[in-house]
């Protein structure tokens, strides 16, 4: 008698309603919704809804234009379909071929039995465990020694035949007489001193139980006796005296070596002070930066900018990078393809910026990017020229030379590099990152410290220079205190 039938005969029940269906009721309370359909979580779905695979498994599959009722929320598959079984139409038999087939992957090989399991050719669980057992049982009829096998177990605690096992102690008693021989005798060098009885060493190791250890030969002296005297009285002093020098002496190199490590560190930071403090009063001083169209190695600048040491502006221009800006660069710095659409290329602005870099130092920070921007442009600009040269070859000639594409980039990526390497760049992110002194125990360095200038070209010169005006602060005065202090000392000494 059902759950129903029995409340509506006792009356718990009015005749006019029935019981909700355990089966069909979530035992929890929908996560969210995804078109309307709520999302729950693991075993919070109604029990009776089943997964495409689940649906496989009774042999069903989905019908056309069946609905998902339900979704299960999980952390490696995301949202799971659910779907009514009643709703879902039967699967056709499948051939006996394929159920030969099925059949086959599931048989095992050594006794012929169809598993539950796919095996594709390998033993079953059971055949498998049998074969351990009759492994485990045939190694403990071989003696570890000499591998001869017999009918019944050797010892557990040796495992070896009477030949081998008197072979056995025999070694072992031979380096129990060698090692009361040794520790009977003072370790120091040149010292015969006897300093133990042999009596007492074999109660030592008898204590110890020494012969079950005996099989390990790379363990240290301080484990084999770590409270058996191993030098007579004289030595010991002498050897702790010995052990006391080293130990003065590794105190003294370690001590030496901070020192060193520590005015290492003060000179490098004097000389970042000095370096900053230099470069803010260097009328031939630039600070450069770009924006550019992503970070790959084949990214276009879009806007560049060259500022004086003073912070005047001597450039500060888009550039229109004959591509489209993807929206991720744009969301970074906030320029876009309408922005650039009049703006000169690299090519217009190259004689202008030549003049500005030439015979100068040109501060960048992260200068290994940057530097790799200028050379792409610079590769595109002399290859758009190696091409027109090319082209006008090939008119006088009449004939398409071989690797025409391969030659003119490589000329065009030698002038690039000409035209760097007439250039002196300086990166400021490592010295200033190296003054910030956020250490990192992962990268063994200081971290790289970000540059917060609104990532616009300008500004980001601007940060540089804010950069480095932190650095050198106080520099003349730190330095006139240094000397005056050093001043004082040697007046006082003499």
């Amino acid at each position: 008698m059902t759950t129903v039938t029995a409340a509506l005969e006792t009356g718990q029940i009015p005749s006019g309603r029935t019981e909700q269906d355990p089966a069909r009721v979530a035992r929890g309370k929908p996560w969210d919704h995804l078109d309307g359909v709520p999302v729950y979580g693991w075993g919070q779905a109604p029990p009776y809804l089943r997964t495409q695979t689940q649906l496989g498994e009774d042999r069903l599959k989905l019908a056309e234009g069946q609905s998902v009722l339900a979704y299960i929320r999980t952390r490696k598959y995301g949202d799971i379909a659910l779907y009514d079984p009643g709703a879902a139409v039967k699967m056709k038999p499948l051939a006996s071929s394929t159920k030969a087939k099925m059949a086959a992957l599931r048989t095992c090989p050594e006794c012929d039995k169809v598993r539950d399991e796919i095996l594709r050719g390998r033993p079953c669980t059971v055949c498998g465990e049998r074969k351990r057992q009759e492994r485990l049982r045939l190694l403990a009829r071989t003696c570890a020694g000499c591998d001869t096998v017999r009918e019944r177990p050797y010892p557990k605690a040796h495992r070896r035949c009477q030949s081998c096992r008197q072979t056995q102690l025999e070694k072992k008693r031979e380096r129990v007489e060698a090692w009361i021989a040794e520790v009977t005798v003072c370790s120091a060098d040149n010292c015969t001193v006897k300093i133990g009885s042999k009596k007492a060493a074999r109660a030592y190791l008898k204590e110890k139980d020494w012969l079950l250890r005996a099989e390990r030969t790379d363990l240290p002296d301080s484990m084999w006796w770590p409270d058996w005297p191993r030098r007579c009285p004289p030595c010991k002093e002498a050897h702790e005296r010995e052990q006391e020098r080293l130990r003065v002496e590794y105190q003294e190199r370690y001590e030496r070596q901070e020192r060193e490590r520590r005015e290492r560190e003060r000179r490098a930071a004097e000389e970042r002070k000095a370096w900053a403090a230099a470069a803010l009063v260097d009328p031939d001083v630039v600070v450069l930066d770009t924006e550019t169209t992503g970070l790959h190695s084949e990214a276009r600048i879009v806007e560049v900018a060259v500022l004086s040491s003073s912070g005047e502006v001597l450039l500060d221009t888009l550039l229109n990078p004959g591509e489209p800006i993807p929206d991720e660069a744009s969301e970074v710095h906030g320029i876009t393809d309408s922005d650039v659409a009049e703006a000169p290329t690299f090519s217009d602005v190259l004689v202008k910026l030549t003049g500005l870099l030439d015979h100068k130092r040109c501060l960048i920070y992260n200068d290994v990017y940057d530097i790799g921007r200028l050379r792409h442009e610079l590769t595109l600009h002399y290859l758009d020229r190696a091409t027109r040269e090319a082209a006008e070859e090939v008119a006088d000639t009449g004939t398409v030379p071989d690797e025409l594409r391969e030659r003119a980039l490589a000329e065009a990526r030698k002038q690039a590099a000409a035209w760097l390497d007439c250039m002196t760049f300086e990166d400021v992110m490592i010295p200033y990152s190296d003054w910030v002194g956020d250490w990192s125990e992962y990268h063994g360095n200081n971290r790289w410290q970000p540059l917060d200038g609104g990532h616009r070209a300008a500004g980001d010169c601007r940060a540089v220079l804010d950069c480095l005006r932190a650095m050198g602060k106080g520099y003349e005065t730190d330095k006139a205190a240094a000397a005056g202090s050093g001043g004082c000392s040697e007046g006082t000494t003499g």
